[in-house]
């Protein structure tokens, strides 16, 4: 066991008369005659997620189009006995935002029966579609409910369908998810935000 020592006088170790000789082991920890200042914890800096503002594509709808396919099941374990895709596509010329070059857009409206309402109540979805630009060429995916279909096919083949309205992430690498769509007669500029 080794000793510390200890002084109780004002002077220097070697010539204090008063120094004390007090037990120590490796344990223990020396005592100190001035407590240390404690310093505050640092607190964390924590990162506020960048707020991200929608962007809103529009397309100007030119001609459209609907295929129906029925037939049996691939994957009936996993999607039924049948299959039964009603694709309803519009193609248009891109109008917003402007920055984004493509000279035409392709969209394909997926009609689902579990999106109508009354089944879609415990859904969580993080998207509603996306869009993809390549060489020029924007295309996009959008589920829609299947009881929406009578009417939209009503509506486009009185020419009523002019514009759809697309509101979504901006595009990165050519890739963009979707949040929601709407489909217009006419469009008010006032009704939408500037282009950033």
């Amino acid at each position: 066991m080794s000793q510390l020592v200890v002084t109780t006088g004002g002077g220097r170790l070697g010539k204090n008369p008063q120094a004390t000789t007090v037990p120590t082991s490796k344990r223990t920890v020396a005592v100190m005659t001035t407590e240390a200042k404690k310093t505050p914890a640092r607190k964390k800096r924590t990162r506020r997620r960048k707020r991200v503002d929608p962007v809103y594509y529009i397309v100007e709808v030119q001609e459209w189009d609907w295929s129906f396919w029925f037939g049996v099941s691939n994957m009936p374990e996993r999607y039924g006995p049948y299959d039964d895709y009603r694709h309803l596509v519009f193609c248009g010329k891109l109008l917003r935002p402007s920055k984004v070059k493509a000279e035409s857009v392709e969209l394909s409206f997926l009609p689902n029966q579990h999106l109508n309402e009354g089944q879609r109540e415990r859904d969580q979805p993080l998207s509603i579609g996306h869009l993809s630009v390549h060489r020029r060429s924007m295309s996009g995916v959008l589920s829609m409910p299947a009881d929406a279909l009578p009417s939209l096919l009503t509506m486009a083949t009185a020419g009523r369908l002019r514009y759809v309205v697309m509101q979504g992430e901006k595009l990165h690498y050519g890739q963009a998810s979707l949040k929601s769509f709407r489909f217009e007669m006419k469009i008010d500029e006032d009704d939408l935000p500037p282009e950033t």
